[in-house]
């Protein structure tokens, strides 16, 4: 089978085309390179000063445009002694902690997700293998894991507390199970 061939005048065209960006690319390269003009400005950055020097307070001015302010958050030592921390998961940069709101059973908060049952709009921030961090408002506070003689034991989550006088738990009796019943290969 054969192939067909560009004309000799078409690859005359393509190469000219391909000389002649070449060109274009190099002005506007040096044009770009000398005359840049001057130096590079960078962008403002949010809630920083503006370029002119005056400093802009972004609450101020979305209060002013009627926007409603998260509810004020409560002083760091205020929450930090309503949480305790039972537990942590740590998993690359992300994870999850335990927290036991006002000494109720504790609840599973994964990284960046709201800590439910505390007012102000707290949220855990970070987790480390024995800490967790919640933050709101500007304001963070640290919560460690208890020393291990404060924690809890495997014992206390499997023994069931029962009421003075009241019977043991009913002991069931131990069956024997069949023995295995085997088939003669083929």
């Amino acid at each position: 089978m054969m192939q067909p061939r560009l004309s000799p005048r078409l690859n005359v065209g393509l190469a000219t085309l391909l000389v002649w960006a070449l060109a274009a690319g190099s002005v506007a390269f040096w044009a770009l390179r000398l005359g840049g003009g001057g130096p590079l400005v960078g962008a403002p950055v949010a809630g920083g000063p503006a370029p002119g020097g005056v400093a802009v307070d972004t609450r101020d001015v979305a209060r002013a445009l009627g926007v409603a302010g998260p509810a004020p958050a409560a002083p760091a030592a205020e929450v930090s002694g309503r949480l305790a921390l039972r537990g942590v998961v740590t998993h690359g940069g992300g994870g999850a902690a335990l927290i036991a709101v006002d000494g109720k059973p504790a609840r599973p908060v994964r990284v960046g997700a709201a800590v439910e049952g505390v007012e102000g709009g707290w949220t855990l921030r970070a987790v480390t293998p024995r800490t967790a961090v919640v933050a709101a408002g500007g304001r963070e506070a640290r919560l460690e894991m208890p020393p291990l003689s404060a924690r809890s034991s495997a014992r206390d989550a499997v023994a069931p507390v029962r009421a003075p006088g009241a019977p043991p738990a009913a002991v069931l009796p131990m069956t024997a199970m069949p023995a295995p019943t085997t088939y003669p290969s083929r």
